[in-house]
């Protein structure tokens, strides 16, 4: 029997969270066009290079306002019994968020629910399928799933636990997932991020010096004190290099301390945050894109980071740390160098590698493009989405 699927947000459309915004519109391209419910309204406008203007989004109104407060407290006996009894409160906003999601999504007929990190809506999912029998899947990430917080009363177990699936954007969280829950090992679906690859042009940085980039925000996981560090060895050793790290973040302070005190402001430039079409032409005109994350102070690492796929499609070589599922996007001596984290001089040394080498950023260059196309394909990456769905026979067509 089918089950008619529907999407469901925190907040959507997000800033730091295009990839979900790409996943919806290459979709609805495609024909598959489910509900969207968020639970929360963006906090920045629409982003203007993906086609989203045929995407209604329903928002739940303010948790404080009448409707929401009327709505939410006249329920059954049968559904206020399933929270009380225990004297836990926690969770007692998706609690409210479900009853008052339920009746919409009986009126949308959705009978399934995708959700994206196994966070606060994935947990407003468990509640709902507690409540009203709606089934759910999520699409767990990075730090939802590496570094689940403990004091949640529906954990991370509960919610692999009640999934009728889950996908994941790399094998290494696949793996990670079929490790730590063995039971649910065949609920586990990899399906990577994709992207619309003809939106990105080939790199010519063009004479002068070598051109690095680096991109997101300024927090520890990042490692961006390492480029920074890294830099300072290039500079010390004669390198000709200008740096640049778009992003903006807590981290920022440290970091402009570090370029000071390594006299290397006219080397290193953080521009803060960029629109996407401008990081686009940034990339366009970079030699090199490095990305040092770590596994920051509490454990917490990226996974299949988007940016590594920009670049790749924007015909650039790739220096990264080897962590998570960064291989599965660069491959070791084909289309860029792997290095260790936390280890400046071995940045280094891979950045000069490749900078005194043309023939080599171009052979690299020319294979991350390759790869992008072979593995990072949206139309590609939904299409493997789509044929997950139906093998769950969910569908939602207009």
């Amino acid at each position: 029997m089918d089950r008619q699927l529907g999407y469901l947000f925190e907040r959507f459309p997000a800033f730091t969270q295009t990839f979900c915004a790409r996943e919806l519109s290459e979709l609805y391209r495609q024909g598959t066009t489910p509900p969207v419910f968020s639970i929360r309204r963006p906090a920045e406008d629409r982003p203007s290079n993906i086609a989203l203007e045929n995407i209604l989004v329903y928002y739940l109104p303010d948790t404080n306002s009448l409707e929401f407060k009327i709505r939410t407290k006249l329920i059954s006996p049968r559904v206020r019994d399933l929270w009380s009894g225990s004297g836990d409160i926690r969770d007692k906003a998706r609690f409210r968020e479900a009853v008052y999601l339920g009746s919409k999504l009986r009126k949308a007929q959705v009978s399934h629910l995708h959700v994206h990190f196994a966070g606060l809506a994935s947990r407003t999912a468990w509640w709902i399928k507690r409540l009203f029998g709606i089934t759910y899947s999520f699409t767990g990430h990075a730090n939802d799933i590496f570094c689940p917080k403990p004091d949640q009363r529906v954990t991370l177990s509960d919610l692999v636990g009640e999934a009728l699936f889950i996908v994941t954007v790399s094998d290494f969280s696949a793996n990670w997932l079929r490790r730590g829950f063995p039971e649910a090992a065949d609920k586990v679906h990899r399906v990577y991020n994709g992207l619309d690859l003809s939106t990105f042009k080939p790199a010519s940085p063009g004479a002068g010096p070598v051109r690095l980039l680096s991109v997101g925000r300024l927090i520890e996981k990042k490692g961006f004190a390492f480029l920074v560090e890294a830099c300072r060895l290039l500079h010390s050793s004669g390198i000709d290099f200008l740096c640049e790290i778009v992003g903006e973040g807590p981290e920022r302070g440290r970091l402009e301390e570090l370029i000071q005190a390594y006299q290397l402001s006219d080397k290193i430039r953080l521009t803060g945050s960029m629109p996407q079409t401008e990081i686009v032409d940034l990339l366009a005109r970079s030699s090199i894109f490095v990305f040092p994350a770590i596994h920051d102070s509490s454990g917490d690492s990226d996974n299949l980071p988007t940016v590594l796929i920009e670049a790749l499609a924007s015909n650039l070589p790739v220096i990264a740390t080897e962590i998570a599922g960064i291989p599965e996007i660069v491959q070791q001596n084909e289309n860029g160098i792997l290095v260790q984290e936390k280890d400046a001089a071995q940045l280094a040394n891979a950045i000069r590698v490749l900078a005194c080498n043309q023939g080599l950023l171009e052979q690299f260059g020319t294979i991350s493009r390759e790869i992008a196309a072979e593995k990072f394909s949206l139309s590609n990456t939904v299409g493997e989405l789509k044929s997950l769905f139906s093998r769950f026979n969910l569908v939602h067509k207009v």
